[in-house]
């Protein structure tokens, strides 16, 4: 009886969280000019993964013209014009399809491109984002704001994300003092060193969000760890990138990478593999990778 009471009770929060998250993300989305409805988007040229999963889950693909390498979901997106890498953006390339606007990532780039847009009038928007559960809610409503669509027509996709951000936002209840895990995030090995997400980083947010420890909160960015770093911080759960996962050879290519292998996570079979834009990208599928995560991490957590 005091279970089902406790996981009542945690069902009513996170309703009740959900519920004012939908009412309190509106003022910061229309606060931002990057998210004024775009005078024309009806060719829309896209830099950033997350944001072409955002336009294909409004139902507006149709209006693409372009996306960048990181646009790998849906695989359909993958068959669309390719403008570059998001950081390193083509004018030229850009500038051959006609694009009516250009919706980036915060960390579109070169400067110098933007610059060269924006002399020809092309209308460049950046996204703001915020590595939190509410962020992704906030960059969704403002991909549909710069889009011209309706509250209406947003309206299902706020509230199943924000019941998602309800429930995350219960995690730290769900966990005991006993429970507390230290998770490392890996990119990928280079040169024979993980990469690791430090503090400041979309991989230290996901972190957040699963109401566990960073091991390497004391890194800043995304950094190489060293073999002393990496076992002095002995990480409970390893969650790497798929990619980074079959890069380094799969789990007998992790095995020989001594500072992994050395440490409880491997050693007890928690390494988490997990699809890198999916979990890192604060897309629409981010949510649900998190409590998925979650409750690999706390199996005994019932929510």
């Amino acid at each position: 009886m005091e279970a089902l009471i406790s996981l009542m009770s945690f069902n009513c929060r996170s309703r009740l969280w959900a519920f004012l998250v939908f009412c309190l993300w509106m003022p910061s989305v229309q606060a931002d000019e990057n998210c004024d409805p775009g005078k024309d988007v009806t060719r829309i040229a896209v830099a950033g993964g997350s944001i072409t999963e955002i336009v294909y889950a409004l139902g507006r693909e149709s209006q693409l013209v372009a996306v960048d390498r990181t646009s790998n979901f849906p695989v359909a997106a993958r068959s669309l014009p390719s403008v570059g890498y998001v950081r390193n953006l083509s004018a030229e390339g850009i500038l051959s399809l006609r694009p009516t606007i250009v919706l980036g990532e915060d960390d579109m780039g070169p400067p110098e491109v933007l610059e060269q847009l924006a002399s020809v009038s092309v209308d460049i928007r950046t996204v703001p984002e915020a590595h939190t559960p509410e962020g992704i809610v906030e960059k969704f409503e403002c991909v549909a704001s710069l889009l011209g669509l309706s509250e209406a027509e947003t309206l299902p996709h706020l509230l199943e994300m924000s019941r998602l951000v309800g429930v995350i936002r219960g995690f730290p209840e769900l966990v005991s003092d006993q429970d507390e895990a230290l998770v490392a995030i890996i990119l990928n090995i280079q040169s024979g060193s993980p990469i690791v997400a430090g503090s400041g980083t979309s991989g230290d947010g996901v972190i957040s969000m699963l109401a566990a420890g960073n091991a390497f909160r004391a890194v800043e960015g995304w950094k190489p760890a060293s073999r002393e770093a990496f076992l002095a911080a002995n990480p409970d759960h390893i969650v790497i990138t798929q990619r980074g996962f079959d890069m380094a050879g799969g789990m007998d290519g992790l095995a020989q990478v001594i500072e992994i292998a050395s440490t409880n996570a491997f050693k007890e079979g928690r390494v988490h593999v997990v699809d890198g834009m999916s979990l890192l990208g604060y897309g629409p599928r981010t949510l649900g990778v998190a409590l998925n995560l979650f409750s690999d991490i706390f199996p005994s957590a019932k929510f």
